[in-house]
């Protein structure tokens, strides 16, 4: 593995969304074409029958999916202004979970220069998959 293709620390100060830092997930490695999240399973994430919350699942797939379509973290200033938004995310749910923490792991499959197809497992603490999918991204510079 070459020193670009190292994992890199993210710190709570480099997250890049109020909405990141509302639900709370951590990214422990973002090198090009791959993110893992990690978050822990909270009870107000359940929904009213006591399980993890679909949308929760569908959120944290859509955004690991992000990470690992823009192809790593930044590597010199004329990257900063790098984006991407979903396309399409199709999330296939398998199980759920009550507490610990989930890994969510999100790997960029093919693609071309602005579009990204990923595939995204979310697994629980004992190592089960509790859901997967695919998502398609639009990756670009600048404005949205």
């Amino acid at each position: 593995m070459s020193e670009q293709d190292q994992p890199i620390e993210v710190r709570p100060s480099d997250r890049h969304s109020p909405f990141h830092r509302l639900i709370g997930w951590e990214v422990v490695e973002w090198t090009d074409g791959r993110a893992v999240l990690k978050c822990p399973v909270r009870e107000d994430y359940m929904n009213r029958g006591g399980a993890l919350h679909g949308g929760l699942v569908a959120t944290l797939m859509d955004s690991a999916g992000g990470y690992a379509a823009l192809g790593g973290p930044p590597k010199d200033a004329n990257q900063i202004d790098r984006r991407g938004v979903t396309l399409s995310l199709t999330v296939n749910y398998l199980g759920t979970a009550r507490d610990g923490v989930l890994t969510v792991t999100a790997t960029r499959t093919g693609g071309g220069r602005s579009i990204a197809f990923v595939s995204i497992r979310v697994d629980d603490s004992d190592g089960n998959t509790i859901a997967d999918g695919v998502g398609t991204f639009r990756r670009f510079t600048g404005a949205v």
